[in-house]
């Protein structure tokens, strides 16, 4: 039984507003695609056995971000087949995490940059030295524990370690000296 949110009294299944002091009864939109047109970050399924999210839809296809044990796989269902698809969760809805689901969908895609990025900067490593300063600097970005001066520079910590050529001169030099002063980075 639905309950209302301002006096907390019971409410019959069909109500719009409170019986008892008139509040509009808050109701989740429908699930069906049908009523309800599908948007970035729900979270769907088929047939239980692949999950993702809605990336986008068009005319032509619904296109979906698997996630799974097999890895990440991006896929345009064509329309003709959505019906296969079940939304389980809407892109506002909260997840596990604390967050709406949207936003979960927006970190994966962050981190999967990032990877992507560091990926391609350890193509360009030229030495086994300026590999393990990478190695530290990633330990430096990714540590709970940052000392005040990393937390304060974590944009372009990162910016140094993916695409160096962007970082100047004068941050690059102030980045070593507060290295070697620093006790957490001896």
């Amino acid at each position: 039984m639905p309950t209302c949110l301002k006096c907390n009294s019971v409410q019959s299944h069909d109500a719009k507003f409170c019986q008892n002091c008139g509040t509009p009864l808050a109701t989740k939109p429908s699930l069906d695609p049908r009523k309800n047109p599908w948007k970035r970050g729900d979270v769907c399924t088929r047939g239980f056995e692949q999950n993702g999210f809605v990336l986008s839809q068009t005319a032509e296809y619904l296109e979906i971000r698997w996630m799974g044990q097999n890895g990440v796989g991006i896929e345009s269902v064509p329309t003709e087949d959505i019906d296969t698809i079940l939304r389980v969760f809407h892109a506002d809805s909260i997840g596990p995490s604390g967050k709406p689901n949207v936003e979960v969908l927006n970190d994966i895609e962050g981190l999967d940059a990032i990877g992507k990025g560091i990926e391609e900067r350890m193509k360009r490593v030229k030495s086994e030295e300026e590999r393990k300063e990478l190695d530290a600097l990633t330990q430096r970005l990714f540590a709970k524990d940052k000392c005040e001066w990393d937390e304060k520079h974590t944009k372009e910590l990162w910016l140094l370690l993916l695409e160096p050529e962007k970082v100047g001169i004068a941050f690059k030099a102030r980045e070593r000296l507060h290295r070697v002063s620093c006790k957490r980075h001896s």
